[in-house]
């Protein structure tokens, strides 16, 4: 009993030292409340749990607050990315109620400047060991020395910060300071860090430093260092070699060049991650000179654009500890070097892609390997067939852009633990192999684009459970789509594009309630539209173009989320729906060479975030409405091969076509539409120091490039990729029955780069507004009755590559000059009154040539013997009579006379 009543008042002794203390509660609150004015109305609550609240007045149990169980004091605070806005004014006096305060995380908050110095709050937290000011907006840290007294902190990270023009007095420290973070900050030139002597990390990666001190060898605690992405140069060796003794060394992304001996690393006793690469040129790694084998086992080494000499992997042999190597990107010949695994039993990751490999060898015994990329190289043959039995471990397999041939081996299905797949761009064939569609379970990405596979994609049962993306575009997969792929219920990405699928889509697509993205261009798909798509909300593009669709579009066809719509190259009729119109998210739709009629455009709305509208060559017609003007947006406009009529709508010039910018810059994002899957090549390989230092270089791997836009310009197709869409604008109205003037506002869509208004009946002259057009490449006015000059302004359009009037009633003199001297007689052509070059046909009336020619012969024909002429009389006679004629004829006569003169001396 006594015992009990001892434990129970410990407890409450416990439960009442770890409760906060009412000055630090308060100054938490008022920390909220700074935030709180900083954050828009319409947010939610931010810290909600830190509130005055008598039930909940323990600011121990709040969220980013740690105390002391003793004590219960703070001493951990995390305010990362509490801030909504940027270039706030960070208040420090907020933080100085915190006396026993150890860790102070405010990174992520777009800080640009201070209230208070940084130099009295360290001061005044004595006990702060960690302070983390990554990722704001930091140029400096005040007047005076800044951070330069860190006083008792063991951890000071500057990362992302910006502070290229800060005094090195306001960021280096003075005093020890284990762990120095100042990465990606933008420092340029030289750091001086030789009075750091109690460092033992240092991350100076990701600036602009072109050169560091050579005194390393002084920072005798110094056991990680990381440079990688800067621009330092200079003997790589000597450097090396001068460095103190380190377990982390990266030299990653630099500019030094030339040779490099791993005999600079013979003072390295504990070594265990190495990184090097250079971005001017690569490193020939030479043999050392000497007999030497390393005292330390490297667990990471990373050799990226470097010359290996046939001896040097003999340094690699020593290396029995391994748990990552990646050596892409080196020239590599020859056969995978299976002893890699044969001598590292404990390896995980290995990276060849983008040398020169042949063939591919697998050890004879089980191996635990992980990752795995041998994309990009010269690889031939078949996979191995117990490939699956001898790596049954494996998360990631890139096999792409190789020459494997053959089938996919059914041990596939041994590799449980696989999760992306990519062998994309080989000579693959035959069907998916049963095993392979049960047994790998755990995979989220499953890329077999461009090979020769064949079959129907998914028959039978399927156990793909977790597949987030299937892209099998450019192979031979025919017939329906298999009931096989329900299963994979999380799909979010599908393209099967470029193959002979046929027959309509399966009804169960509805139940793929993920699905983002879905591509079948290219195939021979039948029926109507797929009415079941509706049911996916989600869903963000569609792509069902060249193939044999038939029918009509619901009249409903109303997909929230839909972004784009490509249905070209079909055999679709009937209207095309208002409610695609009435969409406040579709940015790309794209119905070319169909056979859709009717009146288009009626139900645009107000803010139409429309993009891309492409209708070229169906059976629309009608007028052209002014509601077409509500395309305020908009980049490419086709509506060319069509039967409209009446006039080209005035308004056409408020429409965007680049001239009103957009306000938010992500809306162009619809046509980089890739789903990228993070997998995390060195998740695994944490290093850790005591200091615990982690390595966590990610890549992404990039499933599908992004899609084309397609306009016709310069009489053949243009594709813009990616986010060049959102710089490329073109209106096309040509092959219709549109009439009337062009009106002058055409001149205000001055970013246009293409336009063509040619096979119409426009009549009036070209307005001289076309002129303002500056950035147009491509102008089609050809094939209507156009009448009047060329205007001469054009000649200015610098950056034509194609000008087209041609077949119009144009009449005087081409204004051939400046740019407009890069086109022939064909851009001209059908117009019988244009007149100079570079028509054959002069712009001197034929009676006027033919009497100055008589004239010339009659002086040719006189006898010198017969009449005698005093030369001297006769040009100053000549001279007298052109200043008459100059004179008394200034409505142009004296510019046939130089044309004809011109012209004679030509012709002789």
């Amino acid at each position: 009993m006594a015992l009990a009543l001892l434990i129970i008042t410990l407890t409450l002794q416990v439960y009442q030292c770890g409760s906060c203390s009412d000055k630090e509660r308060t100054s938490l609150l008022r920390i909220k409340a700074s935030v709180a004015l900083l954050h828009d109305t319409g947010n939610p609550q931010v810290l909600p749990s830190w509130t005055d609240d008598p039930k909940f007045s323990d600011c121990c149990l709040w969220e980013r607050v740690n105390c002391s169980i003793t004590s219960g004091h703070v001493v951990e605070l995390s305010l990362d990315g509490v801030m909504n806005e940027t270039g706030q004014i960070l208040n420090l006096s907020l933080l100085r109620s915190f006396e026993n305060l150890q860790s102070l995380v405010l990174s992520r908050n777009g800080f640009g400047g201070l209230f208070d110095q940084f130099e009295g709050l360290i001061m005044n937290l004595t006990k702060l060991q960690k302070l983390d000011l990554s990722y704001n907006r930091f140029t400096g840290f005040g007047h005076g020395r800044g951070l330069a007294n860190p006083g008792n902190l063991q951890v000071l990270n500057l990362r992302g910060n910006q502070l290229i023009s800060a005094p090195e007095g306001e960021i280096i420290p003075t005093h020890s300071l284990p762990r120095f973070l100042v990465l990606s900050c933008k420092l340029s030139g030289y750091l001086d860090i030789c009075g750091l002597t109690h460092l033992r990390e240092l991350d100076l990666s990701s600036n602009a430093l072109t050169g560091l001190p050579y005194c390393f060898g002084n920072l005798s605690r110094l056991r990680t260092l990381d440079l990688s992405h800067n621009e330092l140069s200079g003997d790589l060796s000597s450097f090396v070699s001068a460095l103190p003794p380190l377990e982390y060394l990266s030299l990653l992304d630099n500019n030094f060049e030339g040779p490099f001996s791993f005999d600079s690393l013979v003072n390295q006793s504990s070594l265990e991650v190495f990184r090097l690469s250079s971005r001017v040129g690569r490193i020939q790694l030479v043999h050392p000179e000497s007999s030497w084998t390393p005292y330390f086992q490297l667990k990471i080494l990373q050799l990226w654009n470097c010359t290996f000499e046939d001896s040097m992997l003999r340094f690699v042999i020593h290396q029995h500890e391994l748990r990552a190597i990646d050596l892409s990107h080196n020239q590599l010949v020859g056969s995978f070097p299976d002893w890699l695994l044969k001598n590292n039993t404990m390896l995980q990751m290995v990276l060849l892609n983008g040398n020169s490999l042949e063939k591919l060898l697998l050890p004879d015994l089980v191996h635990g390997l992980q990752v795995l990329d041998i994309s990009n190289n010269r690889i031939s043959g078949s996979v191995p067939e117990d490939i699956g039995i001898v790596l049954p471990n494996l998360t990631y397999m890139n096999f792409s852009n190789n020459q494997f041939q053959g089938r996919i081996p059914s041990s596939f299905g041994e590799m449980k633990s696989l999760r992306l797949l990519d062998m994309s761009s080989n000579s693959l064939s035959g069907q998916l192999p049963k095993p392979f569609l049960t047994g790998c379970s755990s995979l989220l990405l499953l890329k077999l684009s461009h090979n020769q596979l064949q079959g129907k994609v998914f028959p039978g049962y399927s156990n793909l459970t977790d597949l987030v993306a299937l892209l099998l575009e450019g192979n031979n997969f025919s017939g329906s789509i298999g009931k096989g792929l329900s299963n994979s219920v999380k799909l979010q990405h599908i393209d099967i594009s470029d193959n002979m699928l046929s027959n309509e889509l399966p009804h169960w697509i509805s139940r793929l309630l993920r699905l983002l993205f879905l591509r079948l261009r290219g195939n021979r798909i039948q029926g109507p539209f797929p009415h079941q798509l509706q049911e996916l909300t989600r869903l963000q593009e569609v792509d069902i173009s060249d193939n044999n669709l038939s029918g009509s579009l619901p009249w409903n066809l109303n997909i929230s989320s839909l972004r784009e719509l490509k249905l070209q190259n079909n055999g679709l009729e009937g209207h095309i729906p208002d409610s695609l119109f009435e969409s406040r998210v579709l940015k790309v739709i794209d119905l070319r060479n169909n056979k859709l009629s009717g009146n288009i455009l009626n139900s645009i709305g107000k803010i139409s975030p429309l993009r891309v509208l492409l209708l070229r060559n169906n059976r629309l017609r009608g007028h052209i409405p002014e509601k077409i003007c509500h395309l305020s947006k908009v980049n490419l406009l086709d509506l060319s091969h069509n039967k409209f009529r009446g006039f080209m709508p005035s308004c056409i010039g408020n429409m965007s076509f680049g001239m009103h910018g957009y306000e938010d810059s992500n809306e162009m994002g619809v046509c980089i539409d890739f789903i990228s899957l993070n997998i995390g090549f060195w998740e695994y390989f944490h290093y850790s120091s005591d200091l615990v230092l982690e390595d966590t270089l990610e890549t992404n791997h990039i499933v599908e490039p992004p899609i084309l836009a397609e306009f016709l310009a310069k009489r053949r197709y243009e594709s813009f990729q990616g986010e060049i869409v959102s710089d490329m604008f073109g209106l096309d109205l040509s092959s219709n029955a549109l009439s009337g003037s062009i009106p002058v506002q055409v001149g205000d869509l001055q970013k246009i780069h293409f336009l063509d208004l040619s096979r119409n009946r426009f009549t009036g002259s070209i307005p001289e507004s076309v002129a303002k057009l500056k950035n147009i490449e491509s102008l089609d006015l050809s094939n209507n009755n156009l009448t009047g000059n060329i205007p001469t302004q054009l000649s200015g359009l610098n950056n034509l590559g194609y000008f087209n009037v041609s077949y119009n009633n144009l009449s005087g003199q081409i204004p051939f000059k400046d740019h407009l001297t890069t086109f022939d007689e064909q851009s001209y052509i059908g117009n019988e009154d244009l007149c100079g070059p570079p028509k054959n046909k002069s712009c001197v009336p034929l009676g006027v040539q033919e009497s100055e020619r008589e004239e010339d012969e009659n002086y040719e024909d006189d006898d010198e013997g017969d009449v005698i002429i005093d030369m001297e009389w006769f040009y100053w006679s000549f001279s007298a009579t052109y200043v008459s004629i100059l004179v008394g004829h200034a409505n142009g006569f004296i510019v046939s006379i130089f044309s004809l003169i011109i012209s004679s001396g030509a012709g002789s």
